[in-house]
């Protein structure tokens, strides 16, 4: 019951990305637009269940939650998600014979006559290409991180019914519960903010096998400057990220009945994973100078990071593999004490991956 029920929901946003692959020839507008519905259903869900329960029924990831594994199984909540998910793929298959091959049913928009001078430098024409996508996470952790804050003051009664969450709350610091579920809750926003940081520093990838990179390079552009502009979006935009979640999560927290003096707390607690995600980009980043056709294997490694984050205490993972994620490392604020010593750990190993594959990607074709 719980591997259909994750099943299902897989299914469902499976033809909502077909959907959108047919409207838009634009593979940025087609994932954050996905990904923009998944992290909609995310918030639908944990919204609904600290209320009346109505709105889960409206969101996929609730609607699965009904079948209830372990709990009294019932597979009927599955059976609205196939059928939309059925729905959707034949909707996809229907617009594809009616769009032309290469392009979407709307019409990209025609760019300005005249460039901006910033497109004239690597790390503006880097902003510029990624700012969509920046843009789409940024709204996702926003939304995130309303919700999280607003939710904190009720947190005693909703982890008081739900041992899983509170075993796993338990495991991430010691301080009272509030803090502790903020520290839980910033791990998880920074693993879903990590998604923007790969994609980021994956972009190299997307760029060098569809040979616009060449058209750079071709110009006194450097691999090394070219890439650089990459992953410095691919950092600044993390912490960027992490900003955004502290703050909506200590502002909504505070406008919920907590202190306004818990905002700067809050900020300081979501930007110390900083140091974790820049280490998974630059695990993204060695692998592309090296060896560019595993690069996906960047996603299987947060992927990981995840499965520790949420099922490590749950699933009774060793606790040598639950400290192989960086995120596992990090210090976990405001339920725990701050520690210098294993951030600075992180950054340098993350500095050292960067210019790892730097120096790879100097030293292989391009292509």
């Amino acid at each position: 019951m719980l591997g259909a029920s994750f099943a299902a929901v897989g299914l469902l946003f499976t033809g909502v990305a077909l959907v959108a692959a047919q409207i838009t020839e634009n593979t940025r507008v087609v994932y954050g637009s996905s990904g923009a519905l998944v992290g909609l259903a995310y918030v639908m869900r944990i919204v609904g269940d600290i209320g009346d329960g109505t709105l889960s029924w409206l969101s996929p990831i609730g609607l699965a939650q009904k079948a209830r594994p372990f709990a009294g199984e019932r597979w009927w909540p599955l059976l609205p998600l196939l059928a939309a998910a059925v729905a959707l793929i034949a909707v996809a298959f229907r617009l594809a014979v009616r769009r032309d091959h290469g392009s979407g049913l709307v019409a990209p928009r025609p760019g300005r006559i005249v460039a901006a001078p910033s497109l004239g430098h690597p790390l503006g024409l880097a902003m510029r290409l990624q700012r969509g996508a920046l843009i789409g996470w940024g709204a996702g952790v926003l939304v995130s991180g309303i919700a999280y804050g607003w939710i904190a003051p009720t947190i005693d009664s909703f982890v008081a019914n739900n041992k899983a969450l509170a075993q796993m709350m338990a495991s991430t610091g010691v301080g009272s519960l509030t803090d502790t579920y903020f520290a839980t809750s910033f791990r998880v926003l920074a693993l879903i903010a990590s998604g923007f940081a790969i994609q980021s520093a994956l972009r190299l990838r997307s760029e060098e096998s569809a040979l616009r990179a060449e058209s750079v390079l071709a110009t006194p552009v450097s691999r090394w400057r070219w890439a650089a502009s990459h992953l410095t979006i691919a950092l600044a935009g993390s912490v960027a990220l992490l900003a955004v979640a502290g703050l909506a999560t200590g502002v909504s927290y505070a406008v919920a009945g907590g202190p306004w003096s818990s905002v700067p707390r809050l900020l300081g607690a979501s930007v110390v994973y900083a140091p974790a995600m820049w280490l998974v980009t630059g695990l993204a980043a060695i692998v592309f100078g090296f060896a560019p056709r595993w690069v996906d294997a960047a996603w299987g490694i947060l992927a990981g990071c995840f499965v520790v984050a949420l099922l490590g205490v749950v699933l009774r993972l060793p606790d040598w593999v639950q400290k192989l994620s960086p995120f596992e490392r990090t210090p976990a604020l405001p339920a725990a004490n701050m520690a210098v010593l294993p951030l600075a750990v992180l950054t340098v190993l993350a500095a050292v991956l960067m210019l790892g594959g730097l120096g790879g990607l100097r030293r292989r074709d391009i292509g």
